[in-house]
């Protein structure tokens, strides 16, 4: 059983690993996360894992934020504090919710539950609306705009105006219109997170591609898959076979 934690509280994350080492032995902690931004990473990253651990409210944002994002399939149990609502959500929908402090009886009886729903749980709708219209997850906003480099002069491009972002020393900024610019960024990292993920997605280390700049993809035997871009500057990009299945996911949401 693969588990994967999201939870901002170090003793918290701790304790539940300590508890799940006893609890249950056979359970592999794939990683921990400490917020929205780094859960984000790892799904792009990573194949889901057999049970998730999600804390609501994290350093960063509301860890539903990520269903924003992504369709996660896996059954998921939250340790949180919760406000009374949420939480009668979580009992009438059958997700189950570990408040914190967390006893070990109710993990004991989460992880029961696990067992018998087994991989068919999937996030309640109507969960996702109450948290998706709290108040705490609004706000959340992301750029229309970027401003570049261009012949010693800042300018700014629509971001829907962009093809890809690729590392190269620099960051350059590909448009549809086959120019190329500077960003004023000095990682992806940074461009990744001023960006829509609906939008934009991270194809290996040195690539950012624009959904709309992708004109069809295709797999070779080892699982990778190439995408053919709508660009001169950088027709093709490669996606890993570890990020094939992520990309697949995305691109078909």
């Amino acid at each position: 059983m693969k588990v994967l934690i999201v939870e901002d509280e170090i003793l918290i994350a701790e304790q539940l690993q300590r508890m799940l080492k006893d609890i249950a032995p056979q359970a592999e902690v794939l990683d921990v996360l400490h917020s929205v931004k780094t859960a984000r990473r790892w799904f792009m990253q990573n194949a889901e894992p057999d049970l998730l651990f999600m804390d609501i409210q994290l350093s960063d944002g509301i860890s539903f934020d990520l269903f924003n994002y992504f369709d996660i399939k896996c059954p998921i149990i939250f340790a949180t504090a919760y406000d009374e609502y949420a939480i009668k959500t979580f009992k009438v929908n059958g997700i189950d919710y570990l408040l914190k402090p967390i006893d070990e009886e109710d993990l004991i009886r989460a992880l029961e539950k696990f067992k018998a729903l087994k991989k068919n749980t999937q996030i309640p709708a109507d969960l996702l609306q109450t948290l998706v219209n709290h108040p705490a997850q609004k706000g959340k906003m992301y750029k229309e705009k970027l401003i570049v480099q261009h012949r010693n002069a800042s300018i700014p491009i629509n971001l829907s105006d962009v093809t890809v972002f690729y590392l190269d020393q620099v960051i350059y900024v590909v448009t549809n219109d086959g120019q190329k610019y500077i960003a004023e960024q000095n990682t992806l990292d940074e461009i990744e997170d001023i960006l829509n993920p609906t939008d934009f997605f991270r194809a290996g280390r040195r690539q950012i591609i624009n959904q709309q700049a992708i004109e069809s993809y295709k797999g070779d035997t080892s699982g990778k898959l190439f995408l053919k871009l709508r660009s001169t500057q950088m027709p093709e990009v490669e996606i890993s076979r570890e990020k094939a299945p992520v990309f697949k996911r995305w691109i078909d949401r």
